[in-house]
Order: structure tokens, then sequence, then C-alpha cells
């Protein structure tokens, strides 16, 4: 049985319609995907890291009743330039979902395929559409339009986070910005990472490509980097990893727990199931597998 499916673009003139579609003024509406916070189950409840700096007003007097200001200060900061390697291959992902525009986050993992979040592609029981990826956003200016995508069917039925992770493949090979590998296998433990994404929700506004490294904290099945509170919009970034071989995406900006805000997680990249999901994408036999 198929542990994966996919989902053509039928239309015939895709390419100028979704371009045509996505407008600046469409773009600039596009809702950003929200980065689902999933409930502790007993057991694994921690207490929950610091939520930021706290701060006394100016001008505030001794006798004065006035609460204290929450600093909202985020982890992550600034790409300065995201049209350089290794980061121009990543960027914001415009899609249509349940008659809505949003917007998250993908990177090039091959010359004609995205990686980006599952729940980007697939989410409550309903495929998004329109895919319009815009790499190195705001400074670009290329854009690619899609094909076919391809998920787990642990994902479509049971919202398994360990498989919250989907592929694109575009309209055109994506030469112009080149991609970075995945490294799949590799043991988490120890490792650092550094996570891409366009977080919307603040401390951020979504207008630039934001980037975090933290390290390991937990997990097999799904890992956990530390030092990443990147919000909604930056699903579907990628995680970067430095090997003896060089940098590696080896991670997806995909959720988080509700009582850890300054971590994120990621399904682990496991050889087979990325064969699989490629595969998929490569055989495109999806009439019989879409809802």
């Amino acid at each position: 049985m198929s542990t994966t499916i996919c989902k053509n673009n039928d239309s015939k003139t895709r390419e100028n319609e979704i371009r045509e579609y996505w407008t600046q003024e469409r773009m600039d509406k596009a809702s950003p995907k929200v980065m689902p916070e999933v409930p502790d189950t007993p057991g694994d409840i921690e207490l929950p890291p610091p939520k930021g700096p706290i701060a006394t007003p100016p001008d505030a007097s001794i006798s004065d009743s006035i609460p204290d200001i929450e600093l909202k200060v985020g982890l992550a900061t600034k790409v300065t330039n995201p049209d350089k390697d290794p980061l121009k291959c990543n960027g914001k992902l415009y899609f249509t979902w349940k008659g809505e525009d949003w917007v998250g986050s993908a990177g090039a993992i091959l010359l004609e395929v995205l990686l980006t979040a599952g729940h980007n592609v697939f989410d409550e029981g309903e495929w998004s559409d329109n895919f319009y990826f815009y790499p190195a956003y705001p400074v670009n200016g290329q854009s690619w339009s899609w094909d076919r995508a391809a998920i787990f069917t642990a994902w479509q039925n049971a919202a398994d986070y360990a498989y919250d992770y989907a592929m694109l493949l575009t309209d055109s090979p994506m030469k112009d910005i080149g991609s970075v590998g995945v490294v799949r296998d590799l043991n988490p433990k120890g490792r650092e990472w550094t996570a891409i994404g366009y977080p919307s929700e603040p401390p951020y506004d979504g207008g630039n490509m934001m980037e975090t490294t933290g390290n390991y904290v937990k997990g097999s099945t799904i890992i956990t980097m530390d030092k990443n509170d990147m919000t909604q919009g930056s699903s579907g970034g990628v995680w970067l990893t430095k090997t003896d071989k060089g940098i590696f995406v080896n991670g997806v900006q995909s959720h988080r727990k509700s009582s850890e805000p300054s971590y994120a997680a990621s399904p682990y990249m496991a050889d087979k199931d990325y064969k699989e999901l490629i595969h998929c994408l490569q055989e495109g036999k999806c009439e019989e597998n879409n809802n």
C-alpha cells in the first residue's frame, strides 16, 4: 500500500494564470499559514522557557501602579543577503487553501523540487492549490509555479507530525537560484541547525527572510531545536546544518509544543521516507489519490 499521495496541477494554462493571479496586492494580503501548536501529552510537560525580557515603562514613578512591559524580542534575525548562497534558494510560498490566500515558506532541495511543510499543502482534509514560489523575497524578483505536490498518507489521514513535510515539483527548473540538498539518516543528537523562514506574527512582520540558529533538544522521529521562536508564516522553512561535506537541509519548520514557545520541531529526515516522496513526485500517478 502506498505511503505517499500526490496532486497534479491540471490547468493547461497554469503558469500564466498563476502568475497573473499573484499580484503584489494579493501577495501583500495573503494570510500567513499558522504554525501548529500541539498540546503536551502526559509525561512530556516541561517548564516553558522565559517569554522574554521584562521592562518598566519610561518616566514611571515608584508610586505609580503601572504594569511591567513584556518586551517582544525575537530570537531570529534578518538575513542581510537573502540573494546569496546558500540562502537564495529559499523564499515565500504563496498558495490558496479553502478559498483563501495564504503564505508560508519553502526551499529548493533539487533544481525542480521544493520542500515545505505538509500542512501548507494539505490541511484539515483539503488540498492547497495555486502554489507560487518567490525565492529570496523581497529582493530576487523571480518566481516559479508548480506541476505536482506530494505528501505522506500518514499526514493526510492522521495528521502525524512525523510526516509533516511535502514536496512540490516546479513548472520549470530553478537553475538561476540553485538548490541545497537534503542530508538524511543523520544523527540529530548534538547537532546545530539554522532555521530559515518568513515569520509574520509579532515580534516579526513577514517582510524579510529571517534566520535563527539553535541546537538539538530531544526527539527521534520528531526532532526539536531550541532558540527558534519563528511564528506563523515560517511554516515550511528549511533547517540547514553543516557537515564535513558542506551545508545541507536537514529539517523543516513544522510545529511546536504549546508549552515551548522558543522551541520548534521538524520531522526527522529518513532516507526511506525521502525517497518515497521523491518517487511519488516523479511518478505522478495522482488521479486515484486526490480527494
